[in-house]
């Protein structure tokens, strides 16, 4: 083996170490030995060098990965915190919700549970979960309530059931259900709330008993009204036909003053008679219900006109869609309208009396008006004229009761409507209401 001297020539110390290794000496002087050594040297060499380049792309890479992994870790930790921050919030949401929710599968067994269930039913969530829901204290009949539910086939279910609590407490529960759907279309199961609804159900319950004793109280202040009014009345007719027999036996006796007084007792046994009618009219007013009917309202206002006395010289006016039609309480719209244009006639000051009335459709109901020509109301008994038994004039003066524009306002208030007056003096007055087309009442009862 020949053993070269590293300093005389400048190969790699690869290429240094095989050729002290494994180079004969006969061959070390060989010019073809030397080119080939020169070419593997260079090979050497730069394979050295694609080597260190190597390296320095791995240790840069390997410090860009270490950098990443270190971010990437640190990202990881933050949403994992985050997500745990968020699944706590939403813990103490979902235990402060006040509500039950809850998650069944298809044969009602309970997958979850928040923890208003064990307020609610004072049932530990723990024990109830993997429990059908059909196995805790339901009465019977509310059972078959929900079985004919879930048998339907719907995809909402809602309900009020009847359960008894853990230490037998009754409870209404209003139940909100909806088909819950797998990310594959299947219809896996429940998902929804119970409401507890137990102070809703008891009022309702008091409110049909306080309903059912007002119509047994309205009915017999009726008939208390109708027997007290028949009573009262019968005094009065017989006042009437005994001032009539003792005027026709006397007649030949009495005259001037005497006969004026018998008239004038007259006129008040009958202005006594009116004034109890008035008030059976009042009493009654708003409580009774009529029957409602499909009706133009122009035809309401013809047949009204057309029934007033016609000695007096009287114009009447309308204005409005004749075509307007109402479904509503014929009769006692009917009432409002006679009401106010009786008024208009009978206070009326003018030898030739003008009564206009007019009704315009709005979105919640129909604005009517009733205007006259006569003398007008002076502002300060705008509220005072819709008081019972409250007169402008001297009974004495025009023959009243007091009582027409109190029913008025007693059925306005009923209908949930509004009426107002504007007047000018001298010139006239209009009462102007809103008869609405759904009635107070009913839109309570509808929310």
């Amino acid at each position: 083996m020949l053993v070269l001297d590293s300093t005389e020539t400048n190969y790699h110390r690869l290429l240094k170490r095989q050729i002290r290794k494994s180079l004969p000496v006969e061959l070390a002087d060989d010019p073809r030995i030397l080119e080939f050594l020169t070419t593997v040297n260079q090979a050497y060499t730069e394979f050295q060098e694609d080597l260190v380049r190597v390296e320095h792309i791995l240790e840069q890479s390997s410090n860009e990965l270490f950098r990443t992994n270190r971010e990437l870790s640190r990202i990881a930790e933050e949403k994992t915190q985050e997500a745990a921050s968020t699944t706590k919030r939403l813990e103490e949401v979902v235990s402060s919700i006040s509500e039950v929710l809850i998650q069944l599968d298809v044969d009602g067994k309970i997958i979850y549970l928040n923890n208003a269930w064990e307020t609610l039913t004072g049932f530990p969530v723990t024990e109830s979960i993997n429990k059908n829901w059909m196995d805790f204290p339901i009465p019977l009949e509310s059972k078959h309530k929900i079985a004919e539910l879930f048998q339907s086939g719907s995809a909402t279910v809602e309900e009020t059931i009847k359960i008894f609590t853990s230490d037998d407490t009754e409870k209404w529960l209003g139940i909100s259900l909806r088909h819950h759907i797998s990310a594959d279309q299947r219809h896996v199961g429940y998902i929804g709330t119970f409401v507890d609804i137990t102070q809703k159900v008891e009022a309702e319950k008091k409110l049909k008993s306080y309903m059912k004793d007002l119509e047994k109280i309205n009915a017999e202040l009726d008939q208390f009204a109708y027997v007290v009014s028949h009573d009262l009345k019968a005094p009065l007719r017989a006042i009437n036909n005994l001032s009539e027999w003792i005027e026709e036996d006397i007649s030949d006796l009495i005259e001037g003053d005497t006969k004026e007084q018998f008239k004038l007792l007259r006129g008040r046994v009958h202005r006594m008679e009116s004034l109890i009618n008035g008030i059976l009219s009042y009493s009654r007013a708003g409580r009774i219900k009529t029957v409602k009917e499909r009706f133009l309202v122009k035809t309401v206002v013809d047949e009204l006109c057309d029934n007033f006395d016609m000695k007096k010289s009287i114009q009447f006016i309308t204005e409005g869609d004749p075509e307007l039609e109402l479904v509503s309480e014929k009769i006692t719209l009917s009432q409002i309208l006679q009401n106010l244009i009786s008024n208009g006639i009978k206070y009326n000051d003018k030898k030739d009396i003008r009564i206009s009335i007019g009704w315009q459709d709005t979105e919640t109901g129909v604005e009517f008006y009733v205007r006259d020509n006569g003398p007008g109301i002076s502002p300060e008994f705008h509220d005072k004229i819709f008081v019972i038994f409250q007169t402008l004039q001297s009974r004495d003066e025009v023959e009243s009761t007091g009582v027409g524009l109190a029913i008025v306002k007693k059925i306005m208030d009923e209908k949930g409507g509004t009426i107002r007056v504007e007047s000018v003096m001298t010139e006239g007055t209009s009462f102007l209401f809103s008869w609405p087309k759904v009635e107070a009442k009913e839109t309570e009862t509808n929310s």
